[in-house]
């Protein structure tokens, strides 16, 4: 009786917290959409002007800030200050989309790279689903976990926004799965296309040096390829150019960049530590970069086996220490979300009927956290929760049987 009234509870929690979710979400986006100011405030500018730039220029051209300058004080219809000017700090990997994208208007271009990132969102359910049923979940928890996962809110905000990371997500859900499969090729060409973002690229990469290392090499020949389809596009010059852009990143405030709005490390210490130098605080972020690659390495080099608890807990690293870290990049979440699904249900601490509803329910902690003054601080306690649960998911099953 009490089970049934708890599995009744949990579903009336499930639609309610889709319904405000998706509420919410709708009146955000018709906020974007309907005013031309904040849609041109969208990060979304930064691509469509590398689009333009391609179409118009050439690809070489790309990273040109210049020339960037000049578009962007086009698409906006009035001068831009220097540092007003959204810099495009992303590979070329994406230029031919964004080519294609850019004979549209902004506003039509915005809509249809919206729809491009869920089309890569949607592509990775067929893994995801493959791999839950692989570990016996029935397929009705199945699809209420993955549309916990479509509703994931940094994962909204990341397309709400024109960002890309959609298409990283993909590359991670193809390195989880490969990993589970144990199928090496498979998990180093998926984390290869996590290369968009190399900062968290490179950290979950080199630990498979000292632990099943052909995941490395395979994530080395899908980078080499990707590398050299990147090269043939902007050309010497354009890689220049490109790693000029790397090094503006990872020096300041400039260009829409505020490190101190960053969820990682160095946003962290300078929210909390405004009267120290923030060169300082930076240096301190890229020795904590080093000592969490370190870390994993080791972790990676005792460990017998490499499981799902290593994988959720390189996630979670890679996005503290990583040195650029905005909150769409938060989405990231999704995968020691689904390793501690996974973990709890293995355990005998949830049933996948009650452990499906867990992608909504972080979800809308973040959410509220996002429109709350605890907006700095959900992200991290959240992080801290996930290591937790990954690694010792035995003692939760003590405290739910206590509180039972």
């Amino acid at each position: 009786m009490l089970k049934n009234i708890s599995s009744r509870l949990l579903g009336l929690f499930f639609i309610a917290a889709l319904a405000f979710q998706v509420t919410w979400y709708a009146l955000l986006w018709v906020s974007y959409v309907r005013d031309p100011q904040v849609l041109l405030g969208a990060d979304f500018r930064a691509f469509y002007t590398a689009g333009r730039i391609a179409r118009q220029e050439g690809f070489r051209w790309v990273y040109d800030l210049a020339l960037e300058h000049r578009l962007q004080a086009e698409i906006a219809g009035h001068p831009l200050a220097d540092k007003a000017v959204l810099i495009y700090i992303h590979p070329p990997l994406l230029l031919p989309v964004l080519c294609l994208l850019a004979h549209l208007d902004y506003p039509n271009a915005y809509i249809g790279y919206g729809l491009v990132q869920i089309a890569f969102v949607l592509a990775g359910f067929p893994v995801l689903f493959r791999m839950l049923r692989a570990k016996n979940w029935p397929r009705p928890q199945i699809w209420v976990l993955l549309v916990g996962v479509l509703l994931f809110q940094p994962l909204f905000i990341s397309i709400l926004k024109g960002q890309d990371t959609a298409f990283y997500l993909f590359g991670e859900i193809l390195w989880l799965y490969g990993l589970l499969r144990d199928d090496d090729r498979m998990s180093g060409l998926g984390l290869s296309l996590t290369l968009i973002r190399p900062q968290i690229a490179v950290v979950l990469a080199i630990p498979f040096l000292f632990k099943r290392r052909k995941v490395f090499w395979w994530f080395c020949a899908g980078g080499a390829a990707l590398g050299l389809l990147s090269l043939a596009m902007v050309g010497p010059g354009g890689a220049q150019d490109y790693l000029r852009i790397l090094a503006i990143s990872a020096g300041g405030q400039e260009y829409g960049l505020n490190q101190s709005a960053m969820f990682n490390f160095t946003g962290l210490a300078l929210r909390l530590f405004p009267q120290i130098d923030p060169g300082l605080i930076r240096w301190l972020g890229w020795g904590l970069f080093a000592t969490g690659i370190v870390g994993l390495s080791v972790l990676w080099k005792v460990s017998a086996v490499i499981r799902i608890r290593h994988l959720g807990l390189a996630v979670l690293t890679s996005l503290f220490v990583a040195p650029h870290l905005h909150y769409h990049d938060l989405a990231l979440l999704l995968l020691p979300i689904l390793g501690f699904a996974i973990i709890l249900v293995e355990a005998g601490v949830l049933r996948p009927e009650r452990s499906m509803y867990l992608p909504v329910a972080f979800s809308l902690l973040l959410l509220l956290g996002d429109i709350s003054p605890a907006r700095f601080v959900i992200p991290y306690l959240v992080m801290a929760f996930l290591v937790v649960g990954l690694w010792f998911p035995v003692k939760l099953l003590f405290m739910s049987r206590k509180m039972a």
